[in-house]
């Protein structure tokens, strides 16, 4: 940790660099406009981009002292701090100016001040940050395995869960704990996971209110996990839990395994609607163009994990609701996990709450939500 003088010299070097980088930028508009005769205009961007990346350069290699290679994206985040703190410093000039009547010379001053702080705090901690957050880890794991079930208004379906569950657990050598998260729900869902704690040993349930999604139900769970394996499935058992029989073994060197409709080997029970099934898959074309093509199937509900990489994974997630499976793998694949399809058997619940249009329609905006947080280093 730095110490407040660090800090200090810290903003010293960060303030050097920004009078570095202010001389560049009138000198650099001085050179366009009266040597080489460059429209005002085009001369102003272009100085701002060569001071931005001189500065970004300085900054990186000697204010934050920061040697990794993660050039693009950096950049890309430092430019968009110095277009803020651009626009920033047009909305203090104008309201110290105009509304309060300052003299300009200590309205720039005052101006810079403010600036300056935005900037050093914004790269600092976004821009500059430490790419890897530092995550806890277990020395021992209480369970073989964890069984996360997010589930919202499942009155109807999360006891014949949990008992299909609990019977396929019975019979194996296998230390299991199972968490039901309760994603807000307002019918009976928490009272018969209750009931059922007296006969399933291990059995928790995390309750929070108002509904906050499907991923943040997930994440929650994961979060208070103690298995050395992570299983999430859905609460209405669509992916029968005796498909994890084929999980066990590949988790072992494998960190993510997910269920797979759409590969040979697979085997739909009971089918969508016709017009569900185009949405999906007009849906998985879209993420195998913006993100990544070996995936077959991102959406179905019966994903694993090994301890650590569901912990580094799900730390570093922003999406609640349906575009979180994707969120997830784009995760993964940026930390260069192995992933692994698994074809499953699926039954389709008549009982589905998911509403296509709309759904669709916000997971196409966490889709290129996820794109820009890939693009920006969110995830790094």
């Amino acid at each position: 940790m730095k110490t407040k003088p660090q800090e200090l010299f810290v903003l010293v070097k960060y303030a050097t660099v920004g009078v570095i980088g202010t001389a560049m930028d009138v000198g650099s508009l001085y050179v366009f406009v009266d040597v080489l005769h460059i429209s005002l205009l085009v001369a102003t961007a272009m100085s701002f981009i060569l001071a931005v990346i001189n500065n970004y350069i300085l900054n990186k290699l000697w204010t934050f002292r920061k040697s990794d290679r993660n050039y693009r994206k950096q950049f890309i985040k430092y430019f968009i701090v110095s277009v803020v703190g651009l626009v920033l410093t047009e909305i203090c000039m104008a309201f110290f100016v105009y509304l309060i009547g300052f003299w300009y010379i200590a309205s720039k001053l005052a101006t810079s001040v403010i600036v300056l702080t935005w900037n050093f705090l914004a790269n600092k901690n976004w821009t500059f940050q430490d790419a890897i957050r530092p995550i806890a880890r277990n020395p021992k794991y209480e369970y073989n395995l964890t069984v996360v079930i997010p589930a919202f208004n499942e009155e109807r379906r999360i006891g014949k869960t949990l008992e299909a569950i609990h019977r396929y657990f019975g019979n194996k050598s296998v230390t299991r704990e199972i968490i039901v998260v309760d994603d807000g729900s307002d019918d009976k869902t928490a009272i018969i996971v209750n009931a059922l704690k007296e006969k399933i040993h291990d059995l928790h349930l995390v309750r929070y209110y108002p509904n906050r999604g499907k991923g943040n139900a997930v994440r929650t769970g994961v979060e208070k996990s103690r298995g050395e394996f992570i299983l999430f499935t859905d609460a209405d058992n669509s992916t029968p839990i005796d498909e994890f029989e084929k999980f066990r073994k590949l988790l072992n060197q494998t960190p993510v395994i997910i269920g797979s409709r759409y590969m040979t080997g697979s085997d739909i029970i009971i089918r969508q609607p016709k017009y569900r099934v185009l949405i999906g898959r007009l849906g998985n074309f879209l993420i195998r163009v913006f993100l990544f093509a070996e995936i077959r199937d991102t959406q179905c509900g019966f994903k694993a994990f090994q301890h650590m990489a569901a912990k580094e994974i799900f730390s570093r997630m922003k999406v609640n609701r349906f575009g979180f499976d994707i969120e997830l793998l784009s995760i993964a694949h940026l930390l260069k996990y192995s992933i692994h399809e698994v074809p499953v058997s699926w039954y389709n619940s008549s009982e589905s709450r998911i509403r296509p249009i709309k759904d669709a329609t916000r997971t196409f905006l966490e889709l290129l939500y996820i794109k820009l947080n890939l693009l920006s280093g969110r995830y790094d």
